[in-house]
């Protein structure tokens, strides 16, 4: 590595600390804070737990501020080289300006790979681990019952089984309905009123009827009523109650995995897979704001900490405005996932090349 390279990656890394306990502090005072005081009203949450919950939480916002922090740090450091006169100097050394931005690139890509393993590891297990804390005091009135569950299995995209339940209280199923399918067409319904799991037999019906439909119009519907029935469903009950995680919450992988048994079931997976890109893409945003920030920092008069967090805001604000339109664009089947993840990227990647293209010239 040259001394110039040396030199600038000194110098990005007091400012891109700086930058990621500013902009932690302003998005964990000005959402996050304000959210869990919030709810610690509402729920009557103890200020331990209080604590705690900040800390889960922490994670999610510190890896938002990475990408933030890079373009605060080359804003600020080639505005104050640019105020004193050390860009003329490398350039009268026959040092371009394009040469001076190889090691930004390269720090910036650095913050985006880190960024994505920061983000498959410690950010999903804490935020799932405070979502878990958050509801065990949301549902601290009746833990231990879940209503109106619906349940649909698919095989190869057409349903097989519909199972709708009132409600689960201490592992007893109410009100149960179970409607069956082959070959699309309906085959049995089965209603009951209270069942459970057991582990070695499944499922066990008490105090239902069940009606079969023939696959022939000459054949008559069969009716059978029981007191006590077994019900092969290859099914636990926990699966029906099973929290489904939030975006935040998930892996690559598990949002891959999630993709694949939408797509076996005939299920719409565009969202999960925008989800999937714009974890990579984000990530990567610190690369492009690398370009970006040393394209407005080489203009006059960007040497202050102020006026380069400043700048960091509003370009920040234009690429989540653009990253909103082209979600909302997204979802609405208008762009496809992938283009909707990429493209603000791409547009603040491009402008960034171009004004550092016009910047170099000068």
């Amino acid at each position: 590595m040259k001394i110039i390279d040396k030199y600038i990656f000194k110098e990005l890394i007091g400012p891109f600390l700086f930058g990621i306990a500013a902009f932690t502090f302003i998005l964990a005072g000005t959402t996050l804070l304000f959210n869990l005081i919030g709810e610690s009203i509402k729920y009557n949450i103890p200020i331990l737990d209080l604590i705690i919950l900040f800390s889960l939480k922490l994670p999610q916002i510190i890896a938002i501020s990475f990408p933030m922090s890079i373009l605060f740090s080359t804003i600020s450091v080639f505005g104050r080289m640019g105020n004193d006169l050390e860009l003329i100097a490398f350039r009268s050394s026959g040092i371009s300006l394009i040469r001076v931005t190889i090691p930004v690139i390269i720090f910036g890509l650095i913050i985006s790979l880190l960024t994505i393993g920061f983000n498959e590891s410690i950010v999903p297990k804490a935020s799932s681990m405070a979502e878990d804390l958050f509801r065990s005091y949301r549902h601290s009135e009746k833990p231990t019952i879940k209503e109106n569950i619906n349940f649909t299995q698919y095989k190869d995209g057409i349903p097989i089984r519909i199972i709708n339940v009132k409600d689960i209280k201490e592992g007893i199923l109410n009100e149960i309905t179970v409607a069956e399918f082959e070959n699309g067409s309906l085959h049995r319904i089965i209603r009951s009123k209270t069942g459970k799991w057991k582990k070695l037999t499944g499922w066990e019906f008490y105090n239902g009827i069940m009606h079969y439909f023939p696959k022939n119009e000459q054949k008559k519907l069969t009716v059978i009523n029981f007191e006590k029935e077994f019900i092969k469903i290859n099914i636990n009950p926990i699966d029906l109650t099973k929290r489904k995680k939030n975006y935040e919450e998930m892996s690559r992988k598990e949002l891959m995995n999630q993709i694949l048994n939408k797509i076996r079931n005939g299920e719409n997976p565009s969202k999960d897979i925008m989800n999937y890109h714009l974890k990579l893409s984000i990530a990567f945003s610190s690369l492009i704001y690398s370009i970006i920030g040393i394209s407005v920092g080489v203009k006059p008069h960007r040497s202050s900490s102020a006026m380069g967090l400043g700048l960091s805001l509003i370009i920040i604000l234009v690429y989540f405005i653009l990253l909103s339109i082209s979600m909302g664009l997204g979802l609405s089947n208008t762009m496809s996932p992938l283009f909707a993840a990429w493209i603000p990227n791409i547009i603040v990647g491009l402008t960034g090349i171009l004004l550092l293209k016009k910047n170099s010239s000068l």
